[in-house]
C-alpha cells in the first residue's frame, strides 16, 4: 500500500515550495502535478503554466528560502491501495516577499492556503507511485507579519 495522501502531500508541497533552486522546483511540480491539472486560484480557473509562474514568482522574491507548515488536513481514499482520492488541507507558507504597496521595498507575508484537490494514479503499475495532483482548487490570502518590537 502505498503512503497516505496526507503524507505524499505534505512531502510534495514542502519540496514544491521548500526548494533550492527553479531546476528544483520544477522537478518537484512535474513529480506533484499533472500535466492535465485542473486548477482554480480564489475561484478564477488557470492553466497549469499559470500555477508554475505563481509558485516560482514566490520563490524567486524569498531567495528560495520560504517554509511550509501544514496545519490540517482530511483525506479521503477512494480505493484500498491509496492510489486515488482526494484531499482537503490547510497550510501556511512563511518568508513570502511581497512589494509594500505604494514602494519597491519587500515586505514580509505569511500565504495561508486552503487546498482542495483530487489525486490520481497516472500508471496501471501497481509497484510505481504515479500519484500526481489533477485537480487543485486554492483559496488563500496574503497576511502581513507583524515586525516584533523589542519591549521598551
Amino acid at each position: 500500500m502505498l503512503p497516505t495522501f496526507y503524507a505524499w502531500s505534505t512531502e510534495h508541497i514542502r519540496r514544491v515550495f521548500e526548494a533550492k533552486s527553479e531546476h528544483d522546483c520544477l522537478k518537484a511540480l512535474d513529480d506533484t502535478f499533472s500535466q492535465r491539472l485542473e486548477f482554480t486560484f480564489n475561484g478564477s480557473p488557470l492553466p497549469r503554466a499559470g500555477l508554475q509562474k505563481i509558485v516560482l514568482a514566490m520563490l524567486q522574491t524569498s531567495g528560495f528560502c520560504l517554509n511550509v507548515d501544514w496545519l490540517n488536513a482530511v483525506e479521503v481514499p477512494r480505493d484500498g491501495s491509496n492510489r486515488n482520492g482526494m484531499l482537503g488541507g490547510y497550510y501556511i507558507i512563511r518568508n513570502v516577499k511581497k512589494p509594500v504597496p505604494g514602494s519597491s521595498e519587500l515586505a514580509c507575508f505569511e500565504r495561508h492556503k486552503s487546498v482542495n484537490v483530487v489525486i490520481e494514479s497516472e500508471s496501471t503499475d501497481p509497484s510505481v507511485d504515479s500519484r500526481r495532483i489533477v485537480k487543485l482548487a486554492i483559496v488563500a490570502t496574503d497576511v502581513p507579519v507583524q515586525a516584533t518590537q523589542p519591549p521598551l
